[in-house]
């Protein structure tokens, strides 16, 4: 009788232990002195409030308790705080993760309500991520798919790193999706999804999400250099333009992915147009496109800097989507038989490599 008892509460213990693998405990200052109330702690993953936590004056009594994984968490009000000067429903704290271990809150960023945390290794993880990002700095002569390219490599690394549990995949849709190639986010979505535990338990909605930006990423074409051009069609004024109407026809090509509102953009057509006319009548050919814009927006400006060359208008998103392009002003320089030579983000000038390389090939 004694051994089944025994083997029982060993049994029972070992259930308990296997309900509560993380043991955390959160203290700490939300950054917000004049809120006194309770605090949801809203698991994000999988759309449930796992506990609450009360703050007076800012201060949080601590708390502690038990979790199966590391959560991906934000503090949000309750509908009625009497004694906080502030309104309930502003309170919206993010990117709490809960691990094993004291998580300890150093007040929130105001501009986006994200929280500074410490303690764990996940919160060391979370100040390195930020810190690298913020390092990555875009310097006026710096081709912007440069910068692009170091915040893609900070991306990669801790996503990588984390490739087993939330953060990860925080990660990955908050910050992947605008710097990694498409490729890449498919290939770490499809391990973070067979590496999470729980993953088909995430709120369907946001799984939903994660699938279309799936879909959208792994449609994506290869545009690096050396591929083969892309083609896409663009309607206007009753009118269907094709890159293809300029490009793969025996002339060297210059696309300028553009738009009206983009300082940058018209700062650099004047040394567009000097290109254009230092080369065109020994076989460049230059295109604008006009993107995210209103087509008389870019009619407008077309006219205001007297444009001489070919426009594609009405682009939008199609000719950026087509080309992955995430900021402009871009340029893309096309071979005779359209194979894509160069392409970097300009930032101000039309100087540095793409200038050695039209020198190359009209200067002989």
């Amino acid at each position: 009788m004694k051994k089944q008892f025994l083997i029982g509460s060993l049994l029972t213990l070992f259930a308990v232990a296997g309900q509560g693998q993380i043991h955390y405990r959160l203290e700490g200052n939300i950054g917000m002195p004049e809120f006194t109330g309770t605090l949801k702690i809203n698991d994000v993953a999988y759309d449930k409030i796992i506990d609450s936590v009360n703050v007076v004056k800012g201060e949080i009594i601590p708390i502690e308790g038990n979790l199966p994984e590391i959560a991906w968490c934000n503090l949000v009000s309750e509908k009625n705080n009497e004694d906080s000067s502030i309104p309930s429903s502003a309170v919206s704290l993010w990117d709490l993760f809960l691990a094993d271990g004291t998580t300890h809150i150093e007040g929130n960023n105001p501009e986006n309500g994200c929280l500074f945390i410490s303690g764990t290794p996940i919160c060391e993880d979370i100040k390195g991520f930020r810190q690298e990002m913020e390092d990555v700095v875009q310097l006026d002569e710096q081709p912007l798919s440069d910068f692009f390219a170091a915040k893609a490599d900070v991306c990669q690394k801790y996503i990588t790193r984390h490739i087993n549990d939330l953060y990860g995949l925080d990660l990955l849709f908050n910050y992947g999706r605008y710097y990694l190639k498409p490729a890449t986010w498919v290939d770490l979505y499809t391990q973070l999804k067979n590496g999470l535990p729980n993953f088909n338990r995430i709120r369907p909605r946001f799984i939903e999400d994660l699938e279309k930006m799936k879909n959208k990423m792994a449609t994506t074409p290869d545009t690096s250099i050396g591929t083969h051009f892309v083609d896409f069609a663009v309607e206007y004024d009753g009118k269907t333009t094709r890159l293809s109407d300029y490009v793969g026809r025996g002339q060297y090509v210059l696309v300028d992915f553009w738009s009206s509102w983009c300082g940058s953009c018209r700062a650099e057509i004047p040394n567009i147009i000097e290109a254009y006319n230092k080369y065109h009548k020994r076989g460049l050919q230059v295109i604008g496109i006009a993107c995210w814009d209103k087509p008389d927006a870019s009619l407008k400006a077309i006219d205001e800097d007297k444009v001489p060359y070919p426009q594609i208008i009405n682009s939008q998103k199609i000719a950026t989507d087509t080309y992955d392009i995430r900021a402009i002003p871009e340029m893309i320089l096309f071979a005779p038989d359209g194979t894509i030579i160069a392409r970097r983000s300009l930032g101000y000038t039309i100087d540095g490599k793409l200038a050695d390389i039209l020198a190359a090939i009209f200067e002989k």
